[in-house]
């Protein structure tokens, strides 16, 4: 995860619309105000991190899976 976090920042890797969000207290949500925070949350709630994290041929990470940009990626490694 320390590779996602410096190549996409936390605010990019954590899902802040999905359900397990949501369900967290709003304690815990206006806890996150950082990299360490963030962090600390994903590593003890996974599903909080959004998906899918990709690590590509060339060393670039994304996340999110969006149809168009993964296609063009996959022509470029030949897949």
């Amino acid at each position: 995860m320390p590779v996602w976090n410096a190549a996409l920042g936390w605010e990019k890797l954590l899902n802040r619309k999905g359900s397990t969000w949501r369900k967290l207290d709003p304690t815990t949500q206006t806890g996150v105000i950082d990299a360490t925070t963030a962090s600390a949350l994903m590593l003890a709630q996974p599903s909080v991190i959004k998906r899918p994290p990709v690590m590509w041929h060339d060393g670039s990470v994304t996340v999110g899976f969006e149809p168009q940009a993964w296609k063009a990626r996959l022509r470029q490694a030949g897949g």
